[in-house]
């Protein structure tokens, strides 16, 4: 039944395979045998994707609800942080599973030493279900309504430049500075598209969006910074370790002090149709704890910086 769910939602027999740990010859062979069992032909193929028959379409429906039970009584039976274990398949972004999340990560498996941890981390969207994840952290808000979750945090996010680019170009004030500077820009990796800055004024008024022009993009998190510092352009980027470690050592200077671009809402998502296991469970519990920690950092540092820029100014 499982396998059945999983080729439905994925479309593909050798996907379904995959998050189910088993090769695609036994996948095939299982769904037959319950397509003989059961006298209906639940599948039809094509060479481009597999997608359920009339009567498999009901099946399928009555199959995840009878899963998704299944799930409710066995988490209700282990539900528990002492029952957690099992393999523990998490993507998160490139930058924080690097600042963030992995130098905290023994911590978590001292608590848990039942969970062995498989941690993903792209800038990419990732199918869930086609790919055996158990959840995932994302910035920005959610417009997936197949995923819910929990927000972990309102990251801060600055405008600043490399001390070289600033020598060249000079300070802006305000976003009405900004006509003649250029912007290090981040792109979708799904889409393409560029996004647009933002700033709220020091009084509260009308917030500024722009979509400003750049003679470099990125779509990784790593390299847009490192293309910043070296002095290609302003960024706005979220107030990552990272980030505040290079203006910690001047490599990178606040701009705009008071002029506060939104901050970037962070949630650690899951399927909707999904009850958490205990080992997911306390991982985004866990994760909670993390990133309330993180963003209260972020937010001191934020606070110190633009004090310090209103001074130099």
């Amino acid at each position: 039944m499982e396998l059945f769910v999983r080729v439905v939602e994925s479309g593909s027999f050798t996907a379904a395979a995959s998050a189910l740990r088993m090769s695609r010859t036994r996948a095939t062979t299982e769904m037959q045998r319950l397509e003989a069992h059961l006298g209906l032909r639940l599948l039809q193929r094509t060479t481009r994707r597999v997608s359920p028959t009339g009567d498999g379409a009901l099946y399928y429906e009555e199959v995840r609800r009878l899963l998704r039970e299944l799930r409710e009584l066995e988490a209700g039976l282990g539900a528990s942080a002492a029952s957690a274990r099992g393999r523990l398949r998490v993507d998160v972004p490139a930058t924080a599973g690097r600042e963030v999340i992995a130098p905290a990560v023994p911590r978590f498996l001292e608590s848990h030493p039942e969970i062995v941890l498989e941690l993903g981390s792209t800038d990419r969207p990732v199918d869930l279900v086609a790919e055996g994840v158990d959840c995932v952290v994302r910035g920005g808000e959610v417009h997936d309504e197949t995923l819910v979750g929990r927000r972990l945090a309102d990251l801060p996010v600055v405008t600043c430049a490399a001390p070289a680019y600033l020598d060249r170009h000079g300070t802006p004030a305000s976003p009405a500075d900004l006509g003649e500077h250029v912007f290090v820009n981040f792109f979708s990796a799904r889409t393409g598209r560029v996004f647009e800055v933002d700033w709220t004024p020091p009084d509260g008024g009308t917030p500024v969006v722009l979509r400003p022009r750049h003679v470099v993009a990125a779509n990784d998190a790593g390299t847009w910074i490192a293309l910043a510092t070296a002095g290609l352009g302003i960024v706005q980027a979220p107030l990552s370790p990272g980030v505040r470690e290079r203006m910690s050592r001047r490599q990178l200077r606040l701009l705009m002090p008071g002029w506060r671009p939104e901050p970037l809402p962070t949630h650690v998502l899951y399927p909707a149709t999904r009850v958490l296991p205990a080992r997911v469970r306390v991982w985004v519990d866990w994760l909670v704890t993390l990133y309330a920690g993180e963003g209260e950092a972020a937010q001191r540092f934020l606070v110190e910086a633009e004090r310090a820029a209103t001074r130099r100014r």
